[in-house]
């Protein structure tokens, strides 16, 4: 009851350890100067971002596929419009579902059946299981389609027709461990419907447009930003910057959204200001419940940007780069006012002027899930595949060098500079302080009699009270015990997060919550062999993500760590794809490139 009673008693203030990792961040976060922007260096940004960030890792035959486009069935509508069922191999065998809304009747007087009329590339958000049957999703391709414009609108993963587990969106995060990009994966699935639209021989390439709401607004900005075949952009409640994702946990979204190490060379204020010259109409929604109000997002990624359409001559500013609140609803939607935003600026841009802007009544027109199914091969790949065929061309492998490691974990020396303990001989309870401002609790045992054995460091993946067992057993035996909670392990967690918002939060700006964790156990090392003068100490650790931790630390301080017992470890790293295993629950983990270069070696 003791031990317990101690640990409980231990407490840290989750608030200032909220302050430590937002400061973290923003001292890492790429920051966006309006008036030291320079136009002359977009296409180097763009490069650099599609280099460094997006296809890191990937292999050529990628990056270089070309798409392939399948098409099925034709529903003829009766309405002046067709849809043209696609599937589109985006990579070697990764298909997506498409539905190619085309226009039957022209808007010209005097049609020429030569020329090239307007495209649109329309994505999916998460709007749940119906995917590219949604509502709201069939009335802006009908109006589009009514309006004389071509209009592609993509499936996306986990929803609809790829909503198989495997295509969850923090699934790509086992292409990650394998050291090659998962936002790779999202970005040429988008990339290869604009692919579609550029190659069609009816689709004038001066006049493509895209949106989207939610996850459709963030792959708008994504792909508009680094692909200027884009010409005009219209995101719906898509993105903000990284202060606002730090300041509102609804803001962060999924991992596609938070690449590896995106943050420390490009905020989202950077991907914005990359859209100019060209016409972009940014919405936002007054009382968003889902994500990115309006107010907060205005100031964030709208503002700033004027200052770069400015410097831009032979443009109107104002219209070019505009920004509308919807208020009517004011929710998370692409209803009709939103819609009616999209048509009066594609009628303000794209010549020849279509029609009306307001929306086209269309109900009797809406169609079901089933009769919009488009149908994948059988063969199909998906996140774990992927993954899958990576990890069978990995070497076996152990331990690397030193410095490979370091460099793989990001990883940053780190100490003690504070210690805060209160207690007596038997038991005590308080925090450490590191120089980076991190805290951890910790609590300290003696056996209740005879002399001290060894000294154990015992680290837990649920924290110190799931090790009271433990800690019973080794005080018996006559053990000193020293417990502690790692980031984002216990109580050391910045209040209002959880652990895999952190985490990802944490590898955007060029970090590694892996990298920290490890840093602070071998400071913790460090910390107790110098405080009792030890020349080394045992390790105990209990669950997947202080285990590899105490690997890490091992294998960095190996002059340090006499002996290493994992328990309710992995067996492999491999483990975390082959048993499909989710990110949120070890986030850490899926650090970039690690199973490349790293696994666990057997003791």
């Amino acid at each position: 009851m003791e031990l317990q009673q101690t640990i409980q008693a231990t407490n840290i203030d989750t608030c200032a350890l909220q302050q430590a990792f937002h400061q973290l961040i923003l001292d890492r976060a790429a920051a966006f100067s309006p008036s030291a922007w320079e136009t002359t260096q977009t296409d180097k940004l763009r490069q650099q971002i599609l280099d460094q960030i997006v296809f890191r890792g990937v292999p050529e035959k990628w990056i270089h596929h070309q798409t392939r486009v399948e098409q099925a069935e034709t529903i003829q509508t009766g309405n002046h419009y067709e849809i043209q069922k696609v599937r589109l191999e985006v990579l070697p065998d990764l298909w997506i579902p498409g539905l190619l809304y085309f226009p039957l009747k022209s808007l010209d007087p005097e049609p020429n059946p030569e020329s090239r009329i307007p495209a649109v590339l329309s994505v999916n958000g998460h709007i749940g299981y119906p995917g590219k049957s949604t509502g709201f999703v069939q009335r802006r391709c009908i109006n589009l389609a009514k309006r004389g414009i071509i209009t592609l609108h993509l499936e996306w993963f986990s929803f609809g027709e790829l909503s198989a587990p495997n295509y969850k969106h923090n699934r790509l995060a086992y292409l990650d461990l394998c050291g090659v990009s998962g936002l790779s994966v999202f970005y040429l699935a988008m990339k290869g419907g604009l692919d579609l639209l550029w190659e069609h021989p009816q689709v004038d390439r001066k006049q493509i447009g895209m949106t989207g709401l939610s996850g459709g607004g963030w792959q708008t900005i994504m792909l508009s930003a680094l692909d200027p075949r884009i010409t005009l952009v219209v995101p719906n409640a898509g993105y903000i910057d990284i202060a606002n994702r730090l300041a509102h946990r609804g803001d962060i979204g999924d991992l596609e959204q938070n690449p590896t190490d995106l943050i420390a060379l490009s905020d989202y204020t950077h991907l914005t200001a990359l859209l100019a010259p060209r016409p972009a109409l940014l919405i936002y929604n007054e009382q968003d419940d889902c994500c990115f109000v309006a107010d907060r997002a205005k100031p964030a990624v709208y503002d700033p940007i004027r200052t770069v359409y400015a410097l831009i001559d032979d443009i109107d500013n104002e219209s070019t780069f505009a920004y509308h609140k919807n208020i009517n609803p004011g929710t998370h939607n692409y209803d009709r006012d939103n819609r009616e935003q999209l048509y009066r600026f594609l009628n303000r841009h794209f010549a020849p002027r279509l029609i009306q802007d307001q929306d086209i009544p269309c109900e009797s027109e809406i169609r079901s899930f089933k009769e919009l199914v488009v149908g994948l091969p059988e063969k199909t790949a998906n996140f774990r595949t992927l993954a899958s065929d990576f990890m069978e061309n990995f070497e076996e492998v152990g331990s690397v060098g030193e410095g490979s490691l370091k460099d793989i974990l990001c990883f940053q020396e780190s100490e003690v500079v504070e210690t805060q303990l209160e207690g007596n001989a038997d038991g005590a309870g308080g925090q450490l302080i590191f120089d980076n401002g991190l805290i951890a609790p910790i609590c300290e045992f003696r056996p209740a009699i005879g002399s001290e054995i060894e000294t154990i460091l015992l680290i837990a993946d649920q924290g110190m009270e799931a090790t009271i067992p433990d800690l019973t057993d080794l005080l018996r035996a006559g053990r000193s015990v020293i417990a502690v909670d790692l980031f984002l392990t216990g109580q050391a967690v910045p209040a209002e997060m959880s652990t895999s918002q952190v985490a990802m939060l944490i590898s955007t700006v060029g970090l590694r919550g892996l990298g920290l964790q490890t840093a602070q156990l071998c400071a913790i090392i460090d910390w107790i062999c110098q405080r009792y003068d030890l020349p080394q100490i045992s390790i105990l650790s209990r669950g997947r993500t202080t285990g590899i931790v105490a690997e890490l630390a091992a294998q960095l301080c190996p002059h340090r760590v006499a002996d290493l017992t994992t328990q309710d470890a992995l067996s492999s790293l491999r483990d975390l794809i082959d048993n499909e295993m989710e990110y949120e629950n070890c986030p850490t983990l899926f650090c970039f490139g690690l199973l490349q270069h790293f696994d666990i070696c057997p003791r």
